[in-house]
């Protein structure tokens, strides 16, 4: 692992390299106590000194001890996002049975207003939390709770990584906006992460007007494809191609790695070459060739869809050029 002083100095390469727009830090919770929030909070001071957005995405579970080091830091994110999956019965299921209580303390603190422009609630939209009156109550609640209430919500479609009784389908997620985009005029940000990749009737519900698609996409300035449906309502779409042109994610060894490699259980083994080192504008070139590949493997059905550009013909499941994976 890196140290602190080497993450700052892997920043710093990366933005002299490509003029970094947004640095983001989460996954294998970044707030634990000791060396990881050390680097954490190193990585995003780094981050807001060279006049960067930076933000980071965490559990909850460990970030009430927290912020008396992100205040004494002080450090003024841009966001932060916190997971809480629902209603306290529903989150109880899918995080544990501290995770609820935890998160509410630490976003009941004064001091979190201190340490970040923008707070989040990062939902993980399922077949659990999906229905009308459980997300209902979790909307209102957030609307009674913040005065500034800001919502992401995540749809978590099958994927390898999560038990099958917690997939959301295409009836769940049309409910689930229709009760979202009701309420999207009471928040203040509320946006939806969606991977087109695994969503089997993405194209439907693109044509339908569930979801934005074709000329009514546009990109931000870190290459993230966006799409607006209701009054405050965007869509984020992220695929494969765009993630490899735009993004550049490293595993806590500063190593490089494949979008395709974080559904691997065993993601680092499949890393490639460290910032740190003389091999990674190599890995770089070959992460680029493999998005141009994707775009010229496209089935030729794919091309002129409204939802093409948002997928990219990277959907494994996509009912209408028959994948079934």
């Amino acid at each position: 692992m890196l140290a602190p002083e080497e993450w700052e100095e892997v920043i710093r390469i990366l933005d002299k390299k490509f003029g970094l727009e947004l640095v983001a830090v989460s996954a294998r919770e970044p707030l634990m106590p000791g060396a990881t929030r050390k680097k954490t909070i190193k990585a995003l001071l780094t981050a807001k000194e060279l006049g960067k957005t930076a933000g980071l995405v965490t559990n909850g579970i460990y970030l009430k001890n927290a912020l008396h080091e992100l205040e004494n830091s002080g450090i003024i994110l841009d966001y932060l996002d916190v997971s809480l999956e629902g209603p306290k019965e529903i989150d109880t299921r899918i995080r544990g049975p501290k995770h609820y209580d935890r998160v509410i303390a630490a976003i009941g603190d004064k001091r979190l207003g201190r340490v970040t422009d923008k707070f989040f609630i990062s939902l993980t939209l399922n077949a659990w939390n999906s229905a009308p009156e459980i997300l209902s109550s979790f909307v209102d609640w957030m609307v009674e709770t913040f005065a500034e209430p800001r919502l992401a919500v995540l749809l978590l479609y099958p994927n390898v990584n999560v038990p099958a009784d917690l997939w959301l389908d295409d009836e769940r997620f049309h409910r689930a906006l229709e009760i979202v985009l009701a309420a999207s005029g009471r928040f203040v940000d509320i946006f939806i992460d969606a991977f087109p990749g695994c969503m089997p009737g993405f194209r439907d519900i693109i044509e339908d007007g569930y979801l934005p698609g074709g000329d009514e996409l546009l990109r931000d300035n870190t290459g993230m494809l966006w799409g607006y449906v209701g009054e405050n309502l965007y869509v984020r779409y992220e695929n494969i191609p765009d993630l490899m042109r735009y993004q550049i994610r490293l595993t806590p060894e500063g190593r490089l790695i494949m979008p395709r490699g974080l559904e691997k259980t065993d993601y680092a083994h499949y890393a490639g070459a460290a910032v740190l080192s003389g091999r990674f504008d190599k890995t770089l070139e070959q992460a680029l060739d493999k998005a141009d590949a994707a775009d010229r493997k496209a089935d030729p059905k794919c091309l002129g869809q409204r939802c093409f550009p948002a997928c990219r013909g990277e959907n494994f499941r996509c009912d209408f050029i028959k994948r079934g994976q």
